[in-house]
């Protein structure tokens, strides 16, 4: 049994999207009735399109996001729910924005974190260390007290 999808002559005669991005959205959007909606995995998109990276896919699926065109929210690990519809779309991207601000604002903290942990008197900076070693130029006559700090 063949299965056919109409497609709009708009999507084809589309000049902002490439060929991969047409492709994709032909796909996800044929998966539209499906009984739990459009859920594809990236590894399923790459086999059907012949995309061979991963960023690639991604940044194709943020350009049909940008241009309003899908909306997508990840479910399980690999597997992303895609929607069609406005209101949908609109929950879906805010729920993306505010996943992103927390990432970041997590990876600030760990980084405030960090710094504040290097610049402790009880750190030795290694790099200063193997400069001042290959100055000397030998490590017979090196002695070191970990409990004062050290001028190198």
């Amino acid at each position: 049994m063949k299965y056919f999808e109409k497609v709009d002559k708009d999507l084809i005669n589309n000049r902002a999207l490439n060929s991969h991005e047409k492709l994709i959205y032909i796909i996800c959007k044929s998966f539209e009735n499906a009984p739990r909606g459009c859920r594809i995995s990236h590894k399923y998109l790459m086999q059907r399109t012949g995309i061979k990276t991963q960023p690639t896919l991604i940044r194709c699926l943020d350009r049909l996001t940008l241009f309003g065109m899908l909306a997508r929210k990840q479910i399980e690990n690999g597997t992303c729910h895609y929607v069609f519809d406005k209101p949908t779309m609109q929950e879906y991207i805010q729920h993306n924005l505010n996943k992103r601000r927390r990432i970041s604002l997590s990876k600030n903290r760990h980084n405030r974190n960090l710094n504040t942990a290097l610049s402790s008197p009880n750190v030795i900076n290694i790099g200063k260390v193997i400069k001042w070693l290959y100055n000397f130029g030998t490590i017979e006559n090196f002695t070191w007290d970990y409990r004062k700090p050290q001028s190198i």
